[in-house]
């Protein structure tokens, strides 16, 4: 990614004028928007917007820093890159400068986002960088629901976001529904509302972790409900409970497989492997 100059500069009196103090403060004091990997901070957050349906904040594989999502599809966006080995940093939210979206809106003769009379600095949901046969590379990626595109207003503004992204050398992508594998959706929905339903403390999560893993470790080719229902007989739980807990921590990337080509109905202990993070007690725990 070409490295511009920071934002509201070289004309920030010009810019300034038309944007509130609370927006600046993130841009600047705050430096939303800026960093790197775990370093850096998004420029809007799950307390800052409302949003469609529900919002997730969830550590990452790519970075083990919580990242915030806006929707269940940008969740199913994140995730399909958050897999995929050749990812190496997941950046969501990231500001465009508003210098020249508001100079590519002029050209083009296209209103710029505001709200009640302010201008709003614009964001692409995800700025995804890949290093793969040692070639760095990045796209920017807009999460939108199919039928949003039928709108006039929507098409404007992602023409906004395709030019600056132009203007940076950086591939530019719309994602929709349509591009999510069923299989990934299926497993994230018997994930993901497990997300929260514990709070374990640091000695809590350490101890059902590890006993899971060590369940797995000694049987490779069982199925993983058996093997599960095998750690509540041994442990003298009520039934379910591990079961219960793998899906809380997968939620919480303690656990992985191939969500993207195999259903969790199908999984055996050699399925899943271990958090390298977890493993060496890095934990970005969610808590409910």
């Amino acid at each position: 990614m070409r490295q511009a100059s920071s934002f509201l500069s070289p004309h920030p009196q010009e810019t300034k004028k038309f944007l509130e103090p609370a927006i600046l403060k993130r841009l600047q004091k705050e430096k939303r928007g800026q960093g790197f990997g775990k370093n850096y901070k998004p420029f809007l957050t799950v307390r800052d917007v409302p949003s469609k349906g529900r919002v997730h904040r969830r550590p990452a594989l790519t970075h083990n820093r919580v990242v915030h999502l806006l929707s269940d599809l940008e969740l199913a966006a994140f995730l399909l890159f958050d897999w995929q080995s050749v990812v190496t940093d997941i950046r969501e939210q990231f500001p465009l400068n508003p210098e020249s979206t508001i100079d590519i809106a002029k050209r083009l003769g296209i209103k710029h986002p505001a709200y009640k009379g302010v201008l709003q600095v614009m964001s692409t949901d995800l700025l995804v960088d890949f290093e793969q046969n040692g070639q760095h590379s990045s796209q920017a990626i807009s999460v939108k629901y199919a039928q949003d595109l039928d709108n006039a207003r929507t098409i404007e503004k992602l023409e906004l976001e395709r030019r600056f992204w132009e203007g940076e050398g950086i591939d530019w992508f719309v994602f929709t529904e349509h591009e999510v594998p069923k299989t990934t959706i299926n497993n994230i929905r018997w994930l993901i509302p497990h997300m929260h339903s514990y709070d374990l403390n640091e000695m809590e999560r350490v101890q059902t972790f590890e006993r899971i893993v060590k369940q797995l470790d000694a049987a490779p080719d069982v199925q993983l409900p058996e093997l599960l229902r095998e750690l509540d007989r041994s442990q003298n739980s009520k039934a379910g409970l591990h079961l219960q807990y793998f899906r809380h921590l997968a939620a919480q990337n303690a656990f992985q497989w191939d969500i993207h080509n195999q259903l969790h109905t199908n999984l055996k202990a050699k399925d899943i492997k271990a958090s390298e993070y977890w493993l060496a007690k890095d934990v970005e725990y969610v808590h409910a």
